[in-house]
């Protein structure tokens, strides 16, 4: 058969701590985007959330019923605030609905006006959040090895309309927090952090969530930690609660007073249950993942074409990705083909963030979304494919899909040929 390419059998036994590199002689197999059988006979989706143990979510769901209270401020959402204040070691924690209604909210506290400086490597809601409050997104590039907010260039971008930094934990990967909180110092600007990625992680010593003025969690089911949706603003500084709190609650202060304009972004007594018995698999759920990076690492380190995110320094991290770049010429197809034939074999990775927020109709126009001023991002952009990773992934899992990719990289001109793709 033409373009064949060997490959493990998806039916063939491994044990464990067999060696990718051994396994890959064991029974041929033609690549799936070749006409072969896919590795996985499902789908193996980029993460699977992480479910509680039914018996003690079914008490607190229980809880609920007889107390007859669903939400507005319930026990439930307070217990939980008060666990993830001392988990993520903040001072306050303001639980929200989602995360783009908590960033909403952090921006409305802190009266930002005019140009907030954000990275075009980040989530669309990072920059709606922006556009919602009626400030001008500025675009910064990014740091190639990081993936976060170039704190020089964004030095460099700071102009008399500038109030704020939103820079972005890309990853998890926490951002240059001591160059930026010189940077605001200097300049007088507020700084919000989306932390989405960022559940658990410390950088140089210090809880993620105590760095700039408020930070927000994401707690969608895609996360490390979730709640099925929901999210947080947190900080160092207790005295934003009462402000935060209010603007949550449509600025309600009393039930005599209604102090400005707010918005409902209370998180349900549900989905404060979900979060109660979740918490508790946190940090076992950490270890996994780390386990498995690691094995990623281990296999892949080396590899021609293949790059990994740098850590930052003094980090204690949470595992929440693994990321991957593919450098075309190197590797010998492009990462959307990599993309491509990865899904064939039933393994379903993204392409985050592709395309960048700046390329969005909403933003084109603006001069710091031209692509000439964010050459980094862009080419970035092109390249990182994020691999499946979640605690219920087993190493054999991850060996296979290493298999996968290093197969594909085997046979580019098989591929190339078949789908009429010139060489990178």
């Amino acid at each position: 058969m033409p373009h064949s390419v060997k490959m493990r059998s998806a039916k063939a036994p491994v044990g464990r701590a067999r060696a990718v590199t051994a396994r890959t002689r064991a029974q041929p197999r033609q690549l799936a985007l070749l006409g072969g059988t896919p590795c996985f006979r499902e789908p193996l989706y980029i993460t699977r959330p992480r479910v509680p143990d039914a018996a003690a979510f079914g008490a607190l769901v229980a809880s609920i019923f007889r107390a007859r209270w669903f939400t507005n401020d319930g026990a439930l959402v307070r217990r939980l605030e008060d666990a993830l204040r001392r988990r993520l070691g903040v001072d306050f924690c303001a639980a929200f609905c989602n995360g783009t209604i908590g960033l909403l909210a952090a921006l409305r506290a802190l009266e930002i006006s005019g140009e907030v400086i954000t990275t075009p490597f980040t989530f669309p809601a990072t920059v709606h959040a922006i556009e919602w409050t009626g400030l001008t997104p500025v675009f910064c590039d990014i740091d190639p090895d990081t993936y976060n907010l170039d704190v020089v260039r964004a030095a460099g971008l700071i102009s008399s309309r500038t109030s704020a930094l939103l820079p972005v934990h890309v990853f998890g990967n926490p951002c240059d927090v001591m160059g930026i909180a010189q940077l605001a110092a200097r300049h007088r600007l507020r700084v919000v952090y989306d932390a989405a990625h960022a559940f658990g992680v410390s950088s140089h010593g210090r809880p993620i969530g105590c760095w700039g003025d408020l930070s927000i969690f994401s707690f969608h089911a895609t996360k490390l930690f979730h709640t099925g949706e929901g999210g947080a603003v947190v900080g160092a500084d207790r005295t934003w609660l009462g402000r935060i709190a209010s603007l949550r609650n449509f600025g309600i202060i009393s039930e005599d007073e209604v102090c400005g304009v707010g918005l409902n972004g209370k998180l349900s007594e549900l989905s404060a249950a979900l979060g109660i018995t979740l918490l508790e698999q946190i940090d076992e759920e950490i270890r996994t993942r780390g386990r498995l990076v690691a094995r990623y690492r281990k296999h892949l380190v080396g590899v021609e074409g293949v790059r990994f995110q740098r850590p930052a320094d003094q980090t204690t991290p949470n595992n929440a990705y693994f990321v991957v770049e593919i450098d075309a010429p190197l590797f010998g197809l492009s990462r959307d083909a990599v993309h491509a034939a990865l899904r064939a074999e039933n393994i379903i990775s993204r392409k985050y963030f592709f395309p960048l927020c700046s390329e969005n109709e909403a933003y084109r126009h603006l001069a710091s979304a031209q692509p000439e001023q964010l050459p980094h991002a862009h080419r970035l952009a092109s390249r990182v494919l994020c691999l499946p990773l979640y605690g219920d992934l087993s190493e054999d899992d991850v060996d296979r899909i290493v298999e996968c990719l290093l197969a594909i990289k085997a046979g580019a001109a098989a591929i190339r040929s078949a789908t009429r793709v010139s060489r990178p």
